[in-house]
């Protein structure tokens, strides 16, 4: 699949000096695509949500206080853009037909314009996820920003092009997300408890198990596998990139540096084990509102 949106010449010759020092390869073919999504999301947290959710939940919204305001801001840029992940990954993944029958080289080096799309605009959500959460650290905390930091990183990094395959499978991780803002949402609209939320919690942690542990899990098990091959490969790889009908081939040369396998590797782990320790909390809260039967007194027997 191609990407039908073909970069402006000018962006592309401006920066292709300095991707190719920084061995970034793909990145002028998408950068107007992760500009288009850092100035899109910047646009729905300072100006679109604010003013849908002011006029859509005006006692709620403006009752919150500034820095509450903020996070709902994020939540609701995070849920557009969780949910857009979400059918944009399955679409590509169901209607790719060159990922079908991918080897390790596939996997590792392989690329097509329609994923470099969806990549690219995700590398654009967390540059301002990233901007975000290093202005206001002391708001929303350390994790949030290692999140943003290793998310930024890996978009990033893939632009060499290296996983973009597993960029893509593992982008099905944000399925569980969008029940994460809901969740949220309805803690801050007093329905914290209800039906509702009770409903949601269930499909929340539902989602995030299968999809965050486990599907996460499994992705990041066979990419360490294909990692690892990729290093220890005698000979490089050559790939030739068809990425939008408007442009030739480019033609590229892969090895594997030993430090990018063990950076994808590192900000692999930091991600599985933020999702467990998140999990983990869901489940302490699950467990704080379930009351025990029975009023817990022992009677005496006479």
């Amino acid at each position: 699949m191609l990407d039908p949106f073909a970069p402006p010449p000018w962006l592309r010759t401006a920066l292709e000096p300095m991707c190719e020092l920084l061995h970034l390869n793909t990145l002028p073919l998408h950068a107007h695509e992760v500009l288009f999504g850092f100035v899109f999301y910047t646009t729905v947290n300072s100006v679109l949500a604010p003013f849908l959710s002011a006029r859509l939940f005006p006692a709620t919204y403006r009752g919150l206080p500034r820095r509450t305001q903020l996070q709902w801001d994020m939540h609701v840029t995070s849920f557009v853009n969780s949910t857009f992940l979400s059918f944009a990954l399955t679409y590509v993944i169901l209607a790719d037909q060159e990922r079908a029958n991918a080897t390790w080289e596939d996997r590792i080096w392989g690329y097509t314009g329609a994923g470099g799309l969806v990549h690219a605009l995700s590398a654009g959500y967390f540059m301002w996820d990233l901007g975000a959460c290093a202005s206001n650290a002391s708001t929303l905390g350390a994790l949030d920003l290692l999140h943003a930091v290793v998310g930024f990183c890996i978009s990033i990094l893939g632009f060499r092009p290296f996983g973009p395959y597993y960029g893509i499978q593992y982008g099905l991780v944000e399925l569980s997300t969008p029940f994460v803002n809901i969740h949220w949402f309805l803690g801050k609209m007093g329905l914290a408890g209800s039906k509702i939320q009770m409903v949601n919690g269930i499909v929340l942690m539902i989602t995030f198990a299968s999809c965050r542990l486990l599907w996460g899990s499994y992705m990041t098990f066979t990419f360490f596998g294909d990692v690892w091959t990729a290093i220890q490969a005698d000979k490089p790889s050559f790939t030739l990139y068809d990425y939008t009908p408007l442009e030739p081939p480019l033609a590229l040369e892969h090895r594997a540096p030993g430090w990018v396998g063990v950076a994808f590797m590192c900000t692999h782990t930091v991600v599985m084990s933020l999702s467990i320790f998140w999990f983990s909390k869901m489940v302490a809260t699950v467990r704080k509102h379930v009351k025990p039967k029975g009023d817990g007194k022992e009677k005496k027997v006479e």
